[in-house]
């Protein structure tokens, strides 16, 4: 969005998801699987599928009304609903080292995110423009919480690739339906949408090739593929944990490409990540993780 005539926000996540889902079909092509879904992916698909894209679609419009370090921020307090959903509407007791370690990785994630933040002003948004956008990205982080329990129940019973494979289908889906339905009723979208093409460049235009290529393939396919293979095993309040170490990933790889420090607020919020995760990962890694069911399915029946 820092490019002088950005994509619109349906047009880039439809972008997006044709880069993931051609990322995946090769893959399984590639691996030999089944590129046609069973009932039981389809299913799984769609509600996952569903939270993910009006998660990525929030967030998306939440990011042209605030900045880059608030929205980081907000989206972190996935770590913080997850628990509570967890407890609150689906009857799970949690230890009270999860609890700590929620307190710590959100408290560390946003100290990382502020200290990211005092490199950049507010890009000439206003503060109702922030209050709106922070309120978008907040949506976001609900549904992302969203998927992260209920891929609890899913990857359990899927294979990660296909489970990978459907939900980014099924987001190919909603996206098409998003960016082009409208288009059919609305000059106003059609307009827009020529605007944009008519706007670039051939330089801008790699530039979003090469965003749209990065964030498909690895962002948004080899993360749902990750993200199914590892919750087979992880509790979702771990998982979201987990999660927390992106603003670190964020702060290190800036530091190395962009040559932005890491202040005292970067360097104290990275520990406190680190010692949530340990908090929380040391004393239950020999009983909480869990046996990969899908496996000990395939040695049974092997």
């Amino acid at each position: 969005y820092q490019l002088d005539s950005p994509p619109p926000s349906p047009l880039l996540n439809f972008f997006f998801y044709v880069a993931s889902v051609t990322t995946l079909l090769l893959t399984n092509s590639i691996k030999q699987k089944p590129l046609l879904p069973t009932r039981e992916t389809m299913t799984a698909g769609f509600e996952l599928g569903l939270w993910l894209f009006l998660g990525s679609t929030l967030q998306l419009t939440g990011l042209k009304l605030t900045t880059g370090s608030q929205a980081a921020v907000i989206v972190q307090l996935t770590t913080v609903f997850v628990p509570l959903l967890e407890a609150g509407f689906f009857g799970k007791t949690l230890s009270k080292n999860l609890w700590i370690g929620v307190a710590l990785a959100f408290t560390g994630a946003a100290l990382v995110a502020t200290d990211q933040a005092t490199n950049s002003g507010l890009g000439g948004l206003s503060l109702l423009q922030m209050a709106k956008g922070d309120a978008i990205v907040l949506a976001a982080a609900l549904m992302y919480s969203m998927h992260v329990l209920r891929l609890d129940t899913y990857a359990k019973k899927v294979e990660p690739l296909q489970l990978a494979t459907g939900k980014q289908t099924a987001q190919l889906l909603f996206s098409t339906a998003f960016a082009w339905v409208p288009a059919l009723f609305s000059d106003s979208r059609i307009a827009q949408y020529r605007d944009f093409a008519s706007a670039q460049t051939h330089d801008t235009l790699m530039i979003i090739l090469a965003v749209v290529v990065w964030n498909g393939a690895v962002s948004s396919a080899f993360t749902s593929y990750a993200q199914s293979y590892g919750q087979r095993r992880l509790p979702p309040t771990l998982a979201g944990l987990l999660f927390t170490t992106q603003p670190l990933w964020a702060a290190l790889l800036s530091s190395i490409f962009l040559h932005e420090p890491i202040g005292k607020l970067g360097a104290c919020g990275i520990a406190l990540v680190l010692a949530a995760l340990a908090q929380s990962l040391v004393p239950i890694t020999g009983s909480t993780m869990a046996s990969d069911p899908v496996e000990e399915e395939t040695k049974k029946n092997g």
